[in-house]
């Protein structure tokens, strides 16, 4: 398969501007893209895949970029005729052929993406670009693109707080390592549910920057 070259069109949206868009499964999409995850993104690969954060990580993620690997075709990893992991797939596939512009004080903007010239998709204006998000589940996504964005900040901070060196921190990538390790350490049950794993994890990342001294807060919009 021929590489497309996806670039921003100049259209720009917001959550009540009408669009809609039905995918029919042609796979183009899934095809020379490079998918970057956050931890949010692994654990939910992870569920979706029924392994852990670590076995994603290991097989599936590219450690020098958070993208996704790719075949030698440049097949994301998980298309094999369609998405093998759609339960779970990351936000910039949920919200393709859209993406989005956000900022620290909660203003956004959706911009569209070009399509593949032999794409199957079907764009309209039967609804809004709201409820094409809705459609497709990202809010859980958004919201946690801010939480992970927030411990980033406090990280290039930490180095220049005036404060104790709390140890090494979490493993900040791989939310099952860093759960496992806090809750054997403790005698506690590891949560069952993919949600308050990654609670956890940001608790405990945000527990050993508060012990760094490093500032909080200013990401998290709302």
């Amino acid at each position: 398969m021929a590489s497309h070259d996806m670039h921003r069109l100049p259209v720009v949206r917001d959550r009540g501007a009408s669009f809609s868009y039905a995918c029919h499964g042609c796979g183009h999409c899934c095809h020379h893209k490079a998918i970057r995850v956050d931890p949010y993104a692994v654990a939910r690969l992870a569920d979706a895949l029924g392994v852990s954060t670590t076995a994603v990580l290991r097989d599936y993620v590219d450690a020098a970029t958070s993208t996704l690997r790719q075949s030698d075709g440049g097949a994301c990893v998980f298309f094999d005729g369609g998405c093998s992991v759609h339960s779970g797939r990351p936000l910039p596939c949920r919200l393709y052929p859209l993406g989005w512009g956000g900022k620290p004080n909660g203003d956004e903007s959706f911009y569209e993406l070009s399509a593949h010239p032999q794409s199957a998709g079907v764009y309209g204006t039967d609804g809004t670009v709201a409820d094409y998000l809705a459609s497709q589940g990202t809010a859980s996504y958004e919201r946690a693109s801010w939480r992970y964005a927030e411990v980033l900040r406090r990280l290039q901070l930490a180095a220049d707080a005036d404060g104790p060196d709390p140890g090494a921190p979490p493993s900040i990538t791989d939310v099952d390592e860093a759960v496992r390790h806090h809750c054997e350490q403790r005698g506690e049950p590891i949560p069952d549910d993919v949600e308050a794993r990654v609670d956890l994890h940001l608790a405990l990342l945000h527990a050993w920057l508060d012990a760094a001294g490093a500032p909080a807060g200013g990401c998290t919009p709302g």
